[in-house]
């Protein structure tokens, strides 16, 4: 059965016929690996090797700094030849540069994992693997794992609603890695021992939930939601309502209401940290997109520069135009190929010259689809006004950072006005401002 959904939403093209089918490939790794010192939200990680250093497959590299962060581990084993500063999307960040010796030396698994490992050191394993959310927000998953002792958890959501277009990453982990996503569920269960489990798919990956709720056999907790294609079905919000019928308060977080949220492939690799002692290093990736001459799903490992991503790809059939980091909706811009596959990289999407819609700049025609589409219900041209005339009171005001990043307001404009980056923009620095007082 489908679930409706009422939520304002837009229906962009899919576009994932090219790679929905595709089994996962996994690729070598490069001589030169990059490994940014963020992958993840919030502070990032702070350099615990020097050049010189001989590294294993699961070496710390940067240890997180502060509540909200996330260690970095080596995917690759060899030396480190560098520790420089690099532009990674549009931010500096120190990068440790690793020679890859090709023989993938693993570090010993973590001496606490195991089939019967106490749920108090759950939390703990998870941060030591690195874990992060990835479904590309890249939360500190151990910090999702803990909520406040006041905070009673009676339910778990995998969001399975893969919405941004071109991105099969999702669909094809759940197919191919369903046991490990279910042990991961148990994992997290025996933290919370939660009444019920739901899992979010939309209405195209019909094939991803078959294949879960042939993994959860005899777990009578999980029970499969299959939504509407539409997007951004996969916000947490949005997915909480439509699986619960709960929603979160403004300005609360999902445990408010009694629910975790995390993405299919964050389950798959808590799996991997407290039953098999296995830190972080890889995961699969979609590359697509009409210049692609042979799309893929990857399994790649971090620090994989995306230039060595998309010569196992076949290279491209025409020039692209545009790359994104992401998605078209979500997704950032890149100019460098230097830039490596991340905890956050559900997929890089290349579109040639008559995909990218170059129209210039109108004045606001006072349309309000903006307004219609938002799923929390802001109004993104008067935050994007705001913003331009240097109110950022007013933009804070207006509910900037409530805003998800969904990116249906630019994708609706008319006008072709920069809603997304203009609201992006004002909440950097509105946090600025906050870190200044």
């Amino acid at each position: 059965m489908r679930f409706k959904t009422v939520q304002k939403a837009t229906y962009p093209k899919h576009n994932k016929s090219r790679t929905h089918h595709k089994a996962i490939e996994k690729i070598d790794a490069p001589a030169i690996m990059v490994f940014p010192m963020s992958m993840h939200l919030g502070a990032p990680a702070k350099p615990v090797v020097e050049v010189g250093d001989k590294v294993k497959v699961g070496t710390l590299l940067g240890e997180a700094q502060g509540f909200i962060s996330a260690n970095i581990l080596s995917s690759v084993s060899g030396e480190v030849i560098s520790i420089e500063e690099r532009d990674v999307l549009s931010d500096i960040y120190t990068c440790v540069i690793i020679k890859n010796d090709g023989e993938y030396t693993e570090e010993a698994p973590f001496p606490e994992a195991g089939d019967n490992v106490d749920p108090a050191l759950v939390p703990e394993l998870i941060k030591r693997a690195g874990i992060s959310g990835m479904g590309g927000a890249t939360f500190s998953t151990n910090v999702k794992m803990s909520p406040p002792k006041d905070k009673k958890i009676d339910t778990l959501i995998l969001n399975g609603a893969e919405c941004e277009p071109y991105s099969t990453s999702d669909l094809r982990t759940m197919i191919e890695y369903a046991d490990e996503i279910i042990e991961g569920v148990r994992v997290i269960d025996s933290v919370f021992n939660v009444d019920r489990v739901f899992i979010g798919i939309e209405d195209n990956a019909k094939e991803a939930g078959e294949a879960l709720k042939k993994a959860a056999e005899g777990y009578d907790k999980v029970e499969i939601k299959v939504l509407e294609a539409k997007y951004p079905q996969g916000s947490e919000k949005q997915l909480i309502e439509n699986c619960t019928g709960r929603q979160v308060p403004a300005g609360g977080l999902p445990a408010d209401i009694g629910c975790v949220v995390s993405n299919v492939g964050t389950f798959q690799m808590i799996y991997r940290a407290v039953r098999l002692g296995k830190p972080m290093v890889e995961r699969v990736c979609t590359i697509s997109g009409t210049p692609v001459a042979d799309p893929k799903n990857l399994l790649v490992r971090l620090g994989t520069p995306i230039d060595d991503v998309i010569d196992f790809c076949g290279g491209f059939q025409e020039a692209p135009r545009k790359v994104i980091h992401g998605g078209p909706m979500m997704g950032k811009t890149i100019k460098d190929g230097a830039i490596p596959i991340s905890k956050g990289t559900t997929h890089v999407t290349f579109l040639t010259a008559e995909e990218v819609d170059d129209e210039e700049r109108m004045d606001c025609i006072r349309c309000s689809e903006c307004i219609n589409v938002c799923p929390v219900s802001l109004q993104p041209i008067l935050i994007s006004n705001a913003y331009e005339r240097g109110d950022i009171e007013k933009a804070e005001q207006l509910g900037a950072m409530d805003c998800i990043e969904c990116g249906n307001c630019s994708y609706i404009c008319p006008s072709k006005i920069p809603l997304l980056d203009n609201i992006r923009k004002a909440k950097t620095v509105i946090r600025q401002n906050a870190k200044a007082v």
